[in-house]
């Protein structure tokens, strides 16, 4: 069994989920809404998207424009919203790399962002496998749009 995130403590104890997909459903939710830089014992936990709020997002183009040019972040603009986790130029890599790194209890993780325009919202679409018993995982999320 896993300890939920976050974490609750019934009776003394903490809580238990009752299946593996449960918590991991809840990790994966933690995740996506964590900025990085935003936990001091891990400035790297959590998904880079959250960083950008405040930039200007080009619906057009799928990309998200950059309003202060550092060294640091060149690359990160260079990436599209809309895409799968097979193409390196997409957000959707940056969410299986963090996935990757924090989620271990699935492996063969797959990640696919689609923004709909008419929604102003990102579906996110994870799919992998879970490593104690080989089932097929599945998430699905979405994020709104702040523009």
């Amino acid at each position: 069994m896993s300890i939920l995130l976050p974490l609750q403590v019934v009776n003394g104890r903490l809580l238990q989920a009752k299946e593996d997909k449960m918590a991991i459903d809840a990790f994966l939710e933690l995740l996506l809404t964590t900025a990085c830089g935003s936990c001091v014992c891990d400035p790297q936990f959590g998904f880079i998207f959250n960083n950008l709020r405040f930039e200007i997002f080009n619906e057009k183009e799928g990309v998200i424009y950059n309003s202060k040019v550092t060294k640091d972040n060149l690359n990160l603009y260079d990436k599209k919203v809309s895409g799968t986790s097979k193409s390196i130029n997409t957000f959707a890599i940056e969410l299986k790399k963090a996935i990757e790194r924090y989620e271990k209890r699935i492996f063969n993780v797959a990640v696919t962002m689609a923004y709909v325009k008419s929604e102003k919202r990102i579906h996110i679409n994870i799919e992998g496998t879970i490593v104690e018993t080989k089932e097929a995982y599945r998430y699905t999320s979405s994020l709104n749009i702040w523009n």
